[in-house]
């Protein structure tokens, strides 16, 4: 719903910005916003700018059907009155001293949908219609404008959080449900083998289970740094140097980092989306090669940046994938894929048996300038 953005702090710190750049512009003595919460009910006070603190004390929450505000949402139309008795016992003298001239009511939209009102105060000198009422239009609609785009940030971020969220549940089917399912199939085995006294296969399956047992917590270890370590303050390249440095020590594949890109800087998303692919390509070496070497290559061409992780492993167990012989294996390559698509980026696998693996991601970039 469109009122669901209300309670945004950020909106709010948007709002008062430009209210402030209204009043100023407009020459009014003060201005209020009021947004309509999601289940309705009261206006919301959001922002202010000009009103002394005894009147804001009762400016916080204002009925939907009061005054020249209600007016203003019923009709979808601008109110002006020169005193508002629902507003001057609110707000005592700043609605009805000597100085008070006209009130306004300009209804507010996101969307094409009547979500709010903002009031503008002036003194007696203000002179209305001719000057001020012909500004009505661009300031209204400019903080239609902000609405906008606080939507559809909103709907950025919460698009996001579920992309996010369908990544986590595949990695944790690639990094336990499926070990844990083999557990529990070798666990009904070994019983069987214990009843029956089958000494040789009980303890097979002993093994089995605790090999896997094995795999899933370093899987899990893996999971739970890879959604806690965030991108290095320095910049991609250098949070890749600091992977490699610990890589050896821990998975025995030696991985050497090769920028060929000089001066990289990339949009902190497109950073953040580049690394976790590596990343992902990186577990991939490990659980499935059988490397010995690995490397990730950074380099421009004049249209797009490429990022590359490859291999001298066997290569054998992506090339099955492919092929569609294992589609229940893991997720892994779909992470990258949607992970690429979501920076406008593409992935492409090269694999063969006994010759390796290629991750190659490009990026569509701007000119580059000459190394």
């Amino acid at each position: 719903m469109v009122c669901d953005i209300v309670a945004s702090p950020a909106l709010h710190a948007l709002l008062e910005r430009g209210l402030k750049a209204i009043v100023a512009l407009t020459g009014a003595r003060g201005g209020v916003i009021r947004l309509v919460p999601p289940a309705g009910g009261p206006m919301k006070l959001v922002c202010s700018v000009g009103l002394p603190d005894d009147a804001l004390a009762h400016e916080d929450l204002v009925d939907a059907g009061c005054g020249m505000c209600g007016a203003a949402l019923r009709t979808d139309d601008v109110q002006v009155e020169d005193a508002s008795l629902a507003c001057a016992r609110r707000m005592g003298v700043f609605a009805t001293g000597p100085d008070t001239g006209p009130m306004l009511a300009i209804p507010l939209h996101c969307r094409g949908e009547t979500m709010g009102v903002f009031n503008l105060f002036f003194g007696q000198s203000a002179r209305l219609p001719s000057d001020i009422m012909g500004l009505l239009g661009p300031v209204s609609e400019m903080l239609d404008l902000v609405l906008d785009n606080a939507l559809l940030e909103q709907e950025r971020l919460e698009s996001s959080l579920s992309a996010e969220r369908q990544m986590f549940a595949s990695e944790i089917h690639d990094s336990l449900a499926q070990g844990l399912a083999f557990m529990r199939m070798r666990m009904s085995l070994l019983q069987d083998a214990i009843r029956e006294r089958d000494t040789g296969h009980a303890l097979k399956y002993f093994r089995d289970i605790q090999e896997s047992l094995g795999e899933a917590h370093a899987g899990l270890r893996e999971l739970i740094t890879h959604f806690r370590q965030p991108l290095d303050s320095q910049g991609l390249v250098h949070a890749l140097e600091n992977t490699a440095r610990s890589f050896h020590n821990r998975t025995g594949v030696a991985l050497r980092i090769e920028n060929r890109a000089r001066d990289l800087r990339l949009p902190a998303e497109q950073e953040a989306q580049v690394f976790q692919i590596v990343r992902e390509a990186l577990a991939n070496v490990i659980k499935h090669a059988g490397a010995s070497n690995a490397r990730v290559v950074l380099e421009r061409t004049a249209t797009s940046l490429r990022v590359s992780v490859e291999d001298d492993g066997t290569g054998a167990r992506i090339a099955r994938r492919r092929s569609g012989s294992a589609p229940d294996e893991h997720y892994g390559v779909e992470i990258m894929r949607e992970r690429a698509r979501r920076i406008g980026g593409r992935l492409r696998i090269v694999s063969a048996p006994g010759k390796g693996t290629q991750v190659s991601l490009s990026i569509p970039q701007g000119p580059a300038a000459p190394d």
